[in-house]
């Protein structure tokens, strides 16, 4: 069995780039309608073309940055870790999310 689990984790460690991506991309697809939320509440006080202007700006440059800094740090998260615990993770973290997406109505 234990040649099979490592075949399989060698598996996931070739594609750890999208696994990474589609990890963070789910969590900000569930959750960004929560920050721009907060965000349009915390800029309400801005005049419109300001507030407008700034959503773009965090819609341009702070997801982008906030989804780059996020995949990297998750990539060196999962390739330090074991096989079996590396399986565990990624199927435990699609699932929770699919969980997250199911329960905020995402699904």
């Amino acid at each position: 069995m234990q040649p099979y689990i490592h075949q399989f984790a060698n598996f996931l460690r070739v594609h750890m780039d999208s696994i990474s991506v589609g990890l963070v991309a789910t969590v900000l697809m569930i959750y960004g309608a929560y920050i721009n939320n907060y965000f349009k509440k915390i800029t309400r006080s801005i005049p419109f073309i300001g507030r407008f202007a700034l959503f773009i700006l965090l819609c341009s440059a702070g997801y982008a940055f906030l989804t780059s800094q996020l995949v990297k740090l998750l990539k060196m998260f999962l390739r330090g870790q074991p096989d079996l615990p590396l399986i565990g993770i990624i199927a435990g973290a699609f699932v929770v999310l699919a969980f997250c997406a199911h329960s905020g109505k995402d699904v």
